[in-house]
């Protein structure tokens, strides 16, 4: 199921997870046995079983906790040597007094005591140079092969194994003293907190044998294990631990290559990671190594920009937009997944060894595919059954992080158990059943307000209940999917948009809804000829009562949209209300496009209730939605005005209306824009104009336009190019974040992709600045234009 998207959190939370190092080696844990916990051991188990060194106790049994007898860890070392096929030829001799020819490691025991390390030509009695066997007796002539072998004794065998012998190691207070401090310096004890006399377990033993095969043989730089035939090689980024190669769904891609393999799975909290892969002899893979010393750091994305992105505590980070992206299994940049982004999703960002960002990884979602519906006044978590008993899961709610009292009536849940968020939605829409797909019995997609919506399962029997004609409201997941149908008495929805195009002719009508889950709604309306011009571009509820016909009513500011009092900014309270954190902020100048815009954007004190032409409210009360009317100024493209022209770094397109009429023609990779009759152009102004979505003679109308106040004389050190303001005399200026540049020595724009980028190069340029305003700082003025010479 594609990720979860809800457009109104477009300012929507975070949860920071501090910086991290990526721990070395056994990170994963999936393993065939069910019974071991611990990562490590697991880890290691499972690479044991691939390698055919152990195979349980049976019934998917390793029994990490019990202990290992002194036969059981022979067995165990003849397979890890690779020479188990040795072993029927040595069941007929005796060399152990206490190993009977019934004993079932007769034929282990006496092959390990056959077998001798360390030894060199030339030597001879018991010198180090005649080499120390691998195993010996306790000194009575038996072995005692039942009982628990202790660390000492499992640490001398294993550091035989890797070629040193007793003339190798230093004495010690024990006798195996010398052989446990230089298994130290070898790896061998790495995650193992045990002394020579302790008792060792399963589980332990076999994180004592994995680290034997990452250990160096002695006078070598090669790891024990690729004398088995195995092999260790860089394994880049591991990218899905599920994939797919052959038609088989049991492969590890990363950033090296595809590769197959036997394992019950690796942790899918490797992915992201860079390691190295370890292969078998017929180039399986065994195991990925995470490399030591990376550092990264895991987040929840609150809003997404083309250069950075934020998080809950308001803290941005910039992101270069060709910044290595690891997305679904498949290496993109920044620039190619930031506009899919939604509040919520989680990101790993890794670092390189200079601090700075490396690349990003966004996990795959795994969704359980299931819905459910509140479908009572909830009496603690309904949907405890979407999460599989997990219980250390986050609530998020229409993008927000939430609790258990924030669940209504009639709210979807669904769940990702990757991340361990449980996603509840209030999305509702009310209209008229107008058609389904592919039949009333056997839905998969129902169309409402001219708009084809895909039916999950759970939903199936509410459509059973209704005919087409009638009305209903969809309860709907945050991807908006249909969960769940209930009439119109139980549950409404008050879809709202605004009118993107309408048919002077037939009244035909497109409304894009605030919530981009939706998109768009159509359908033919009372409204012709001038009626429907007035109405492009305005605010609307929109509702259905008849089959294939939308009823819009149009919405206004002040009052008469409900909004009382006024917006304070700073303490981002509407009449007193508070807002919520993932408000999502609209905009437009009178007949314009909607657009939106982020809070950030507003800079004025505080906002009339006249400049708000919608606000409404979340399931806790607080305003998340508000629509603003030429607010923020940033809605205009700004240029140089004449009687005769207009100039600006981009194309405008051609505008039209009563009483101004735009032209559009390139010079110069200039846009001329020729103002001509009805409106009193300053000499030489610097302005701004806003298109209308209204046409005339199938050229845009202008909803908007603005003149600009001038302030010369303005020194480059005047400009905070961190706080993104500009000190006078008179005021503190914030710049705007898409600030143009003209240079009127040179007759050409600053172009940058960064807008600060090319007003670095005019402050570089010249010390003699020329700056450009709409608005005073507290009625939410920005300095719009610069131009040096």
């Amino acid at each position: 199921m594609k990720k979860r998207t809800w457009l109104s959190a477009l300012l929507a939370v975070a949860l920071l997870v501090s910086m991290l190092v990526v721990p070395s080696a056994s990170a994963a844990g999936n393993t065939a046995f069910t019974d071991i916990t611990d990562p490590d051991q697991a880890n290691a188990a499972e690479m044991l079983r691939l390698l055919g060194v152990v195979n349980g106790t049976g019934g998917g049994a390793f029994r990490p906790q019990g202990t290992l007898t002194r036969g059981e860890f022979c067995k165990m070392t003849v397979e890890i040597m690779g020479r188990g096929d040795e072993e029927p030829a040595q069941r007929s001799r005796t060399i152990f007094t206490d190993v009977s020819s019934t004993h079932w490691a007769r034929g282990y025991i006496n092959l390990a005591a056959s077998i001798t390390v360390g030894g060199s030509s030339g030597g001879d009695g018991e010198s180090s140079t005649a080499g120390t066997r691998l195993i010996m007796g306790v000194g009575d002539g038996s072995f005692q092969p039942d009982r628990v072998i202790t660390c000492g004794e499992a640490v001398t065998i294993l550091m035989r194994v890797l070629g040193y012998g007793d003339g190798d190691v230093a004495g010690g207070l024990n006798w195996y003293d010398g052989y446990m401090g230089l298994a130290g310096s070898a790896g061998l004890l790495d995650k193992l907190n045990l002394t020579g006399a302790s008792t060792i377990s399963r589980g332990q033993a076999a994180v004592l044998f994995y680290n034997l095969l990452f250990a160096k043989t002695k006078g070598s730089d090669s790891l024990y294990l690729t004398g088995l035939g195995c092999k260790v090689e860089d394994g880049g980024i591991l990218l899905d631990v599920n994939a797919t190669l052959a038609g088989s769904n049991t492969a590890v891609k990363t950033t090296t290559g595809t590769y197959k393999t036997d394992r019950a799975g690796l942790d899918e909290n490797l992915e992201g990671m860079q390691g190295d892969v370890v292969l078998d002899k017929n180039d399986k893979l065994l195991a990925f190594q995470p490399k030591e010393n990376i550092t990264s750091r895991a987040v929840n994305v609150a809003e997404w920009e083309a250069t950075w992105i934020r998080l809950l505590d308001g803290e941005q980070i910039q992101i270069q937009p060709d910044t290595r992206t690891f997305q679904s299994g498949e290496e993109k940049t920044y620039k190619d997944v930031y506009q899919d982004g939604h509040p919520g999703d989680s990101m790993t960002i890794y670092y390189d060894i200079n601090g700075k960002i490396d690349y990003l990884f966004l996990p795959s979602t795994s969704f359980t595919g299931k819905a459910m519906v509140a479908r009572n006044q909830p009496s603690g978590n309904p949907f405890t059954e979407l999460t599989n008993g997990d219980s250390n899961y986050k609530i998020y709610k229409n993008g927000m992080p939430a609790t258990v009292g924030d669940i209504r009536q009639y709210d979807v849940a669904t769940y990702d158990s990757a991340s361990k968020i449980l996603y509840i939605s209030d999305l509702k829409l009310t209209g008229i059943y107008e058609n389904v797909s592919p039949s009333p019995k056997a839905p998969v997609s129902i169309t409402v307000l001219g708009r084809a919506f895909d039916v999950l399962p759970e939903a199936t029997n509410d459509l059973q209940n209704f005919k087409i004609g009638d009305m209903m409201t969809l309860l709907l997941t945050n991807d908006g999917k249909v969960a769940g149908v209930v009439t119109t008495a139980a549950a409404k929805g008050n879809a709202v948009g605004y009118v993107k195009e309408i048919n002077t002719e037939d009244g035909e009508a497109t409304v894009q809804l605030l919530d981009n889950v939706l998109g768009e709604v159509k359908g033919k309306t009372s409204y012709r000829k001038d009626s429907a011009t007035k109405m492009m571009g305005e605010l609307v509820t929109v509702s259905s009562n008849k089959q294939g016909q939308l009823t819009l009513t149009r919405l206004t500011g002040g009052s008469s949209s409900g909004v009382t009092g006024k917006l304070d900014v700073a303490a981002r309270t509407l009449g007193g209300v508070a807002l919520a954190d993932n408000v999502a902020v609209y905009e437009k100048v009178g007949s314009s496009k909607l657009q939106p815009v982020k809070y950030s954007q507003i800079t004025a004190v505080s906002v009339p209730s006249s400049k708000i032409l919608y606000a409404s409210k979340d399931y806790a009360g607080r305003y998340n939605v508000l629509v603003l009317n030429d607010v923020t100024g940033d809605l205009y493209t700004y240029g140089f005005m004449s009687k005769g022209t207009m100039t600006t770094p981009s194309s405008m397109g051609e505008i039209v209306n009563s009483t101004v009429i735009v032209t559009t023609s390139d010079k110069n990779g200039e846009t001329k824009l020729e103002l001509v009759g009805g409106v009193e152009v300053p000499r030489n102004a610097v302005g701004g104009v806003v298109a209308s979505l209204n046409t005339l003679q199938d050229k845009n109308k202008i909803a908007g336009y603005v003149f600009l106040k001038e302030l010369d004389g303005v020194h480059r050190s005047a400009f905070d190019m961190k706080a993104k303001t500009v000190t006078t005399t008179d005021m503190v200026l914030p710049i705007s974040d898409s600030v143009v540049c003209y240079n009127k020595t040179t007759k050409q724009w600053f172009t940058a992709e960064d807008p600060m980028d090319a007003l670095n190069q005019a402050r570089a340029f010249s010390d003699n600045i020329t700056i450009y305003y709409d608005r005073t700082p507290e009625e939410g003025g920005k300095v719009r234009m610069v131009v040096v010479q």
